[in-house]
């Protein structure tokens, strides 16, 4: 599978020495001094894109009008999903907030379990995210995509509120709170608080070595597909 990376960051790094160990070829790597070209890139199967929010819609409009598949690793743009469905008719994006295996295991868990708790009324929801000190996000897309899952879920609760409140957390208003210390590449609890007791759940990454082993599972399956898809779509 001929690659091309977009962004070199600490994640295009790691997907590039994934990449390679597992036999694939990256035949090019674009960055904020060397900027996307879908023409010169019109050779390669997949664009892998972990670049920034502001940068990542240009890249996808310029794989579609190419007709080049790419995966997408990059979050804040999801507002303009309607928008870049249009696109993609002659070739496929697929796109997720996090590509771990594991971490999209972890999502239907949650799923579950928030079906146990909906009946259960004394249990009350949140969501914890730890991430190193240089993210940006807060909350991450994870975190977000994980609330969303226990708002749907469980139903009692109808909003998301981040942060810390200075009052107190109204009855609607599921809670998630972040924390940006140290280097951890990305750690979620899923909470559920009774007065009897707790019950949580919990993902820690160890490494950026399963988000790009994610985007390379990612990439092999939308090869030769059209439309829009998530991980959710992914045989694995």
């Amino acid at each position: 599978m001929k690659i091309a990376l977009i962004g070199h960051g600490k994640m295009g790094k790691e997907t590039e020495r994934v990449a390679l160990g597992e036999g694939e070829t990256v035949c090019a790597v674009y960055d904020s001094e060397h900027l996307f070209d879908a023409a010169a890139a019109a050779g390669v199967d997949v664009c892998i894109d972990f670049s920034t929010a502001e940068a990542t819609l240009g890249h996808m409009k310029s794989a579609a009008g190419a007709g080049i598949d790419i995966v997408v690793g990059t979050t804040g743009w999801y507002s303009q999903l309607d928008e870049v469905r249009e696109l993609f008719t002659q070739s496929a994006l697929l796109y997720a907030n996090n590509f771990s295996i594991g971490m999209n295991v972890f999502y239907r868990i949650v799923r579950e379990a928030a079906a146990l708790i909906k009946p259960l009324s004394d249990y009350d929801p949140y969501v914890l995210e730890h991430h190193n000190r240089d993210k940006e996000d807060r909350p991450s897309g994870t975190a977000l995509k994980l609330g969303e899952i226990l708002l749907d879920g469980i139903g009692r609760k109808q909003r998301i509120e981040v942060g810390v409140p200075m009052e107190g957390v109204s009855e609607d208003a599921l809670q998630i709170v972040s924390v940006r210390a140290g280097s951890v590449p990305g750690s979620h609890t899923i909470g559920f608080e009774s007065e009897a007791d707790t019950i949580e759940l919990h993902h820690a990454s160890k490494n950026r070595t399963g988000f790009a082993m994610g985007a390379l599972v990612a990439s092999r399956w939308v090869r030769g597909r059209q439309g829009v898809y998530t991980m959710d779509d992914v045989d694995r």
